[in-house]
Parts: structure tokens; C-alpha cells; sequence
């Protein structure tokens, strides 16, 4: 009888990164999101683009909030990753909630990125405070069902 071959625990990668709104933020952001899941089971490009568009979301939502002086105020960005799921959480500083969702159709000039988010999320929520709020996405891995137990216990870290 043979033993069962365990893959030893590894514990998870977890990076933070904060940005403004300066010439080259996509390009840094990208290269941030794709190293945080090189060598685990996810599509690099899809990481990289839900990141650029909760990314630019943000963006948008602190340049509205904004003053000259509040611009201490950056983006953060904060990934954990390991080989079950990805989970990405993007803060700025607009406590106003997000918008219902895609209201333009295809033809649109904004509004699709949350629907491209939610088509390759497994889940995506907010948390508000009084001086901002998280987006909140989970990626499964590769091959990876988190069942809703697992999501719930997500959410609960945060």
C-alpha cells in the first residue's frame, strides 16, 4: 500500500502597492499583478486585466474626491495569492457606493469593466469606511472550485 504523496502547504504570497495617477501607473500595475501570481495556476493576462480595471475605476472615483491636499491619498492595491485563489483588493478614497453595474450595452464608452471583472471572478463585493471603500475579487485557480463555505471564510479575512 502506498502512502499518500502531500503537497507540502505553502503559505500564501501577499503584495501591496500604492499608486497615483501619474504617468506609467498601468504599466507598473500590471507588472505588480503578474508577479504576484507567476508560477500558480492563473492566467497572468486575466489577473492583469481585472487589476487594470478595478485599478482605473479607482482612478476615476478618487480624481472626483480629490483636492490638490488630499492627494496623499493614493490607490492601494493588495494581492494574496496561492495556488486555490487570488484574492485582489483595491481601496480609494470615495466612500460613495459603486455604480449598479453595465447600463450601456456594448456600445458603451464605460460601464463594462465591473461586467468583465464578474465574468472572470468567482466573487466581488465592497467594504465602505467613512474616508473610502475596497473593491474586493476572488480568482479561482486553475481547475479550482471554492465552494461557498470557502468564499464566506474569504470574506471573513478581510
Amino acid at each position: 500500500m502506498r502512502a499518500a504523496v502531500r503537497t507540502p502547504s505553502v503559505p500564501p504570497r501577499r503584495s501591496f502597492l500604492a499608486l497615483r495617477d501619474r504617468p506609467g501607473v498601468i504599466h507598473r500595475l500590471r507588472a505588480f499583478a503578474g508577479a504576484a501570481v507567476t508560477g500558480l495556476p492563473y492566467a497572468v493576462d486575466e489577473i492583469e486585466l481585472i487589476a487594470v480595471e478595478l485599478v482605473t475605476n479607482a482612478l476615476r472615483h478618487a480624481a472626483r474626491k480629490l483636492t490638490l491636499t488630499e492627494d496623499l491619498w493614493p490607490i492601494g492595491v493588495e494581492m494574496t495569492a496561492d495556488h486555490r485563489y487570488v484574492h485582489l483588493a483595491v481601496s480609494d478614497p470615495d466612500p460613495q457606493p459603486m455604480p449598479a453595474g453595465d447600463t450601456g450595452g456594448l456600445l458603451a464608452e464605460h460601464g463594462r469593466g465591473l461586467a468583465i471583472v464578474d465574468d472572470l471572478a468567482v466573487a466581488r463585493w465592497a467594504t465602505y469606511t467613512r474616508h473610502g471603500k475596497t473593491v474586493h475579487v476572488i480568482v479561482a485557480g486553475s481547475g479550482v472550485t471554492l465552494t461557498p463555505g470557502e468564499l464566506e471564510s474569504i470574506r471573513e479575512l478581510q
